[in-house]
């Protein structure tokens, strides 16, 4: 039925009037987030039959909703393009029938698959916009639900990590004061995440009865029921390893982690295409350690997901693309072809403002040189990447890396430094880059 209707075809279909047909659309509607948490595989039914009973009957906000809904599960399955013309659809819908009411959630879940297609320092706007238009209606949930979004978004766009402390704490207060369980639980993974990144954090809220910064036994319980703060919980947990280094942690983390990454999922979030990444990054790092033919096969599949991704979206996936090739060479040990694609990692970092990647793709290139014998050449590496990390305000890494650098080369290093820090990168690497 969708099929045979052009966007302004959908645009044009009559307005559901009926009250007993309203009501149906009201309770499916109100489905979608409790089976999104408890049984992900039913989800996609009824976000179906929300679209088929708008054709059938009319156009409603709650339709809105609906296809905003079909366009992430699109997008999941593969299909972004697709997904995104029925996210701009339902936008588009909602405005027309001035649905502020459904606005605030069809915003905040278009963002989700927007993201994979707009630059991603765009989409906290959109989230904000969201979030006014929960307050004003008076849709606490939604409006909590888009400023999670944001903070998701901020922290993966590389936004200053003491910006996101301060939205994240005041964020957490809010959801407190209006007992907003299940968004306080999907947020605390990732704040610890800013936490351990910035490290000697004394000012954080008491949330739950406790320090915001300590795992309760309240939460390992909800996860264990939870499939989606499950994957949350432990992907942060493998995040922080990965990011410190700590070999047999993330080994450990990762091998749970492969089954948990399994679990059925049927609405995309921005956070996915970054589980994606790093994943890719950590199996070719235990690749190299064990050379498990196992671990590198699942790096590899990460490459042709960030690929597809990449298509829709040189702005934002650019750049994880080539780092994940870089490392996938690394492994291979063609080292001509890594140096090449993680100075095109660097690059297209800074070109497209990810400072944190910019400043992971430095480190990566510079244990590759290490490992590789260029001790010389990897300092320069280092060293540019404690200087992003400090710019990102990961004090915490900044700090660890530094010891490193101690510890290798025998020196106290600082962000402020007299050696040349530019990019050995091929001269015609923009070029071939554009082609």
């Amino acid at each position: 039925m969708l099929a045979e209707h052009s966007d302004e075809q959908l645009l044009s279909l009559p307005v559901m009037t009926d009250r007993t047909k309203l009501m149906a659309m009201n309770f499916l509607s109100r489905t979608q987030t409790c089976l999104l948490h408890t049984n992900p595989k039913s989800q996609p039914k009824a976000t179906l039959h929300m679209v088929q009973y708008s054709l059938r009957h009319g156009m409603s906000g709650l339709s809105s909703v609906g296809f905003v809904l079909y366009g992430s599960f699109l997008a999941c399955l593969g299909d972004i393009p697709a997904g995104y013309r029925y996210v701009k659809i339902a936008i588009r819908l909602a405005e027309k029938l001035n649905a502020r009411s459904n606005m605030c959630e069809v915003l905040a879940l278009g963002s989700q698959v927007m993201g994979y297609v707009e630059p991603l320092q765009s989409m906290n706007d959109v989230m904000v916009r969201s979030h006014e238009y929960g307050l004003a209606v008076g849709s606490i949930s939604n409006a909590m639900l888009s400023r999670v979004m944001n903070i998701v978004c901020a922290f993966w766009s590389g936004k200053q990590l003491s910006l996101v402390k301060s939205n994240v704490d005041d964020t957490l207060r809010l959801m407190s004061s209006h007992s907003t369980l299940v968004w306080i639980l999907q947020t605390l993974p990732l704040y610890r995440t800013v936490l351990a990144m910035i490290g000697n954090v004394d000012d954080v809220p008491i949330i739950l009865g406790s320090r915001s910064d300590i795992e309760t036994e309240k939460e390992r319980k909800m996860s264990e029921t939870n499939l989606h703060l499950l994957k949350v919980v432990h992907f942060n947990k493998l995040f922080v390893g990965f990011m410190f280094r700590r070999y047999d942690e993330v080994k450990q983390l990762a091998v749970a982690y492969d089954a948990i990454a399994s679990l059925p999922f049927n609405t995309i979030l921005i956070s996915h295409c970054m589980h994606v990444f790093y994943w890719g990054l950590i199996n070719f790092w235990i690749a190299r350690k064990t050379m498990d033919v196992i671990w590198f096969d699942r790096g590899e599949k990460a490459i042709e997901k960030m690929r597809s991704y990449a298509e829709c979206s040189s702005w934002n996936f650019q750049n994880k693309l080539l780092l994940l090739q870089a490392e996938q060479c690394f492994y291979l040990e063609d080292i001509e072809s890594a140096k090449r694609y993680y100075d095109a990692a660097i690059l297209s970092a800074q070109e497209h403002k990810f400072v944190h990647e910019e400043a992971l793709a430095c480190e990566l290139a510079g244990h590759f040189m290490l490992e590789s014998g260029e001790g010389r050449a990897a300092l320069p590496y280092f060293l540019l990447a404690q200087k992003k990390y400090h710019e990102w305000g990961a004090y915490a890494k900044e700090e660890s890396l530094g010891k490193f650098i101690k510890e290798q080369f025998g020196r106290e290093t600082t962000t402020e430094t007299n050696i040349d820090l530019s990019i050995p990168a091929e001269p015609d690497l923009r070029k071939r880059r554009a082609s």
